[in-house]
């Protein structure tokens, strides 16, 4: 893992128990500070001088987007390089069921990085095609971030304001990215989660949202 390895400064790799499970016994611990394990069912696994210090069920959301009946509210926008100051402190409200927060061995400081790092790259065009914000009185309570693939999109951030939420902001949020994805001729929305996000899996739910995919993500670091 080549980014996450720079970025936390720290020798990571990724192993997919569906495809290597068989290299696990060769591992060198010399050659790695922390090892995902990915996997479509969950398993135990012990892998010597290594130790379990998360587990996390990824889910990815879908849906079909045959028609949206509803405009975009006049409060969204798409976001200026000014609001990225604003949006930051969401960021950290959108990953707060992260796996990369809620493994006590990433430092606080690294979890606020990666997400400043996140909006950054939204911005830069690398990580989203947009940025959409919910602005009231020049405020911004909620934003969302999406990548266009080959025939789907993706969410790739989305938060509100915890002071604001039950309004119906992330609601309208989704809306309109299902909008702008239909006059793209873009038909299919994916949003991924954690399972224990239980409100925004419910959330989805009620948009339509059918889950799609499952996968167990453990980390294993060095001891």
């Amino acid at each position: 893992m080549k980014w996450d390895s720079t970025f936390f400064s720290k020798k990571i790799g990724l192993l997919d128990l569906k495809d290597n499970c068989q290299n696990i016994e060769d591992l060198n611990p010399d050659d790695w500070d922390l090892i995902y394990l990915v996997s479509d069912e969950d398993f135990s696994l012990d892998i010597k001088k290594f130790i379990t210090t998360y587990s996390e069920t990824k889910v990815v959301f879908s849906k079909r987007i045959v028609s949206v009946n509803e405009v975009i509210d006049k409060n969204i926008s798409v976001a200026d390089n000014n609001s990225k100051n604003q949006i930051y402190p969401l960021a950290l409200e959108s990953g707060k069921f992260s796996r990369f927060n809620l493994d006590q061995n990433f430092s606080k400081a690294d979890f606020n990085n990666l997400y400043y790092k996140w909006v950054d790259n939204s911005f830069y065009k690398k990580y989203a095609d947009a940025v959409l914000v919910y602005q009231l009185e020049n405020k911004i309570i909620g934003f969302v971030t999406y990548t266009i693939s080959e025939g789907f999109a993706t969410i790739g951030l989305i938060a509100v304001n915890p002071l604001y939420q039950g309004n119906r902001i992330g609601r309208k949020l989704i809306n309109a990215v299902e909008i702008e994805l239909i006059r793209c001729q873009i038909r299919e929305l994916r949003i991924p989660t954690q399972f224990h996000n239980k409100n925004a899996c419910e959330f989805y739910v009620k948009l339509g949202y059918k889950i799609i995919e499952k996968k167990i993500i453990k980390h294993y670091w060095r001891v």
